[in-house]
């Protein structure tokens, strides 16, 4: 029986799609989504990436505040020509500034207060504008870069040119380093512009698309020039551009009493589908503001742009997309929450991205269209253990595959978080998301895997260096292996193992799960397994025939291996659990012979702290000691009959 029957198998049943789910179509959707985000950056994976900021040479003297982009445009003409005003801080005292943008682009001037100034173009792929007297820390200013040229069309590129239905066609892809291509900025994840005025001028019979909402769309003798205002604070990578015979498509989406403006650009020929498009959303919108709040951008819109490739990208407001369907629906505006409201502070974070993405798609999933959510999570959790190599977090920013990897970035990181919200719970889960994205200091800003840690240890009160140090910077997954026997009286001896795929990680303290079952009976108990071989007994009132681990699948595991043990649990044997370990402490025993027992506790100076006498009439038996006379310390505890010393036990609390 191969792997994937066996998972199949493994499923419950709430998880299963009804019949007639395509699952090889259903996985090789997400697999086109992935693969496209990666794709127009695959050119870059040879370049020495110096710093995990991603590619940039723009200086850290200056901090963006407005952007007045206002490019000229043919779609039949590989060809880009603007002025890129910057409104600007100055953070320390200097004379210079320097922005990114590719050398093969000329920069015609830069003009500064009505003159031209000077600057150079740098083989580094920078411009370094020079101005005429010292600028002052806290000074305010304002400068305007004239540029032409080809964008670089090597690979796929990050500005395409060609044709869709025979119609000429331009579009833009800058994540993860590509915004320099085609266009002047600061291209890192350190400074975000607050706010934007794009002016696009092409042929009338065009229409571009764009950030933000229409404020003008005007004809112009032989010209149209469309006017985009966005007045919140993006990233470089999020701004976009495409052009060609678009229709415009309004509609609105309602949440609570909010209504949110929705407005795509479609092909003539895909004006159906992408209308269609509309009730995704809807779905989508109600289940990603009830977890998570409001739509960050309800004040302007949401849409969509088409083009020409199966996967989509997150512009801010306005994801390009193709094909209409539920998952990319779901996975682009997903990434309005995660990644452009709050954007990965570096390329080594992007499954702050990516993980979050998948993840709330399958929350949106499990409430829409449960019929999908079975496979879904099945290839989700499937791929992600695959291979037990490679960290969610992303060491090596150099490599665009490995960025973009669908089993670590992707899956791995949907994953830590559907593991994050067991152990916290689906309240105290979307509590602790929620603190993450109205921090003050992230959000509309920028987020490393640290802030969200803290987040949700500000909400849980619990302490998740361990759970983050394994999932996230660890490699690799746990197998389980629990071995059971229950006696005459109904007691289960359960004894919980683990060992793990990748030595990165020695043991994976977690809260497991087991099902315990008989027919239509069952009962469930939650082990923090805090080491193999961890064993604890549990009381149930039916014969067991079969015990599971994690039934629900809240454990990232690739084997789970339930092995009931042969023979009867031995006479006159005595156990003492938990031990190490906090809260009371039980010693069960097993078919006593004598009709009385005798505990006393014992501390390490040879005093009675606490001491009991307990009537055994010959079947087994549970007691316990109260947590409140054990401080942490050590303790013997000694059980005798009433001729003889049966047992001295150390306890650790």
């Amino acid at each position: 029986m191969n792997k994937l029957l066996l998972f199949l198998l493994l499923l419950p049943a709430r998880l299963l799609a009804q019949q007639g789910i395509d699952l090889k179509s259903f996985l090789n959707e997400f697999e086109e989504i992935r693969t496209r985000e990666k794709a127009s950056h695959q050119r870059l994976s040879g370049l020495d990436q110096t710093t995990m900021q991603g590619y940039t040479v723009a200086s850290s003297n200056f901090d963006v505040y407005h952007i007045q982009p206002e490019w000229t445009i043919d779609p039949a003409i590989a060809f880009i020509k603007g002025k890129v005003s910057f409104d600007f801080t100055i953070t320390q005292t200097t004379n210079n500034i320097t922005f990114d943008l590719l050398k093969s682009l000329v920069v015609d001037s830069v003009w500064y207060h009505g003159n031209k100034i000077s600057f150079q173009q740098t083989i580094d792929d920078g411009v370094l504008v020079t101005f005429p007297q010292t600028l002052n820390k806290d000074q305010k200013d304002s400068v305007s870069l004239f540029y032409h040229g080809v964008p670089d069309a090597s690979g796929l590129g990050s500005f395409y040119q060609g044709t869709q239905s025979g119609v000429p066609i331009v579009w833009t892809l800058s994540e993860p380093y590509g915004a320099r291509d085609w266009w002047p900025c600061k291209n890192n994840l350190i400074d975000k512009a607050d706010s934007i005025d794009i002016y696009i001028t092409c042929p009338s019979v065009y229409q571009p698309s764009s950030n933000g909402l229409i404020i003008s769309n005007d004809i112009v003798g032989p010209d149209r020039i469309t006017h985009f205002k966005h007045r919140f604070p993006i990233a470089s990578y999020l701004v976009a551009l495409a052009v060609t015979n678009y229709v415009i498509l309004n509609d609105t989406a309602m949440v609570g009493n909010v209504t949110i403006p929705l407005q795509s650009f479609s092909y003539p020929s895909g004006v159906g589908a992408f209308s269609g498009f509309y009730s995704y959303h809807r779905n989508a919108f109600r289940t990603f503001s009830s977890w998570f709040g409001l739509y960050p951008f309800a004040q302007e819109k949401y849409g969509h742009t088409q083009w020409a490739w199966n996967g989509g990208m997150e512009h801010q407001t306005n994801s390009f997309v193709n094909s209409p369907t539920p998952n990319l629906a779901a996975h682009e505006l997903a990434h309005q929450w995660f990644g452009d409201l709050v954007t990965c502070g570096s390329w080594q974070d992007i499954w702050l991205n990516e993980g979050f993405a998948t993840y709330l798609t399958l929350l949106f999933l499990e409430q829409s269209y449960k019929a999908s959510y079975g496979p879904y999570f099945l290839g989700t959790y499937n791929n992600a253990v695959s291979d037990s190599s490679g960290s969610v977090f992303c060491a090596d920013t150099s490599d665009v595959n490995r960025i973009f990897s669908g089993r670590l970035s992707y899956n791995k990181g949907g994953m830590v978080l559907h593991m994050l919200r067991g152990v916290l719970g689906d309240s105290v889960f979307a509590r602790g998301v929620r603190r993450y994205l109205t921090d003050p200091k992230l959000r509309l800003g920028f987020a490393l895997t640290a802030d969200l840690k803290r987040n949700m240890e500000a909400e849980s009160g619990k302490d998740l260096t361990r759970f983050f140090q394994q999932w996230v910077y660890g490699e690799g997954y746990p197998n389980y292996a629990v071995e059971w026997l229950q006696n005459k009286n109904n007691w289960v001896k359960l004894v919980l193992k683990q060992s793990t795929s990748h030595p990165s990680v020695k043991f994976y303290q977690m809260p497991v799960t087991l099902l315990l079952k008989s027919g239509t009976q069952e009962k469930t108990i939650v082990l923090d397994h805090q080491y193999s071989g961890q064993e604890t007994w549990v009381n149930v009132d039916f014969k067991v025939d079969t015990v599971i681990i994690d039934p629900d699948f809240w454990i990232l595991t690739k084997n789970k291996k339930s092995t009931k043990l042969t023979g009867t649990i031995d006479d006159n044997q005595i156990k003492v659990f938990p031990n190490p370990g906090p809260g009371p402490l039980y010693i069960s025993i097993n078919n006593p012979t004598d009709k009385k027992l005798i505990l006393t506790l014992y501390n390490t100076l040879g005093q009675k702290v606490f001491g009991t006498t307990k009537d055994t009439p010959g079947q087994d038996e549970l007691f316990s000691i109260p947590s409140n006379v054990l401080a942490k310390g050590t303790y013997f505890l000694e059980i005798k009959s009433e001729k003889t010393i049966r047992l001295v036990k150390k306890i650790i609390r």
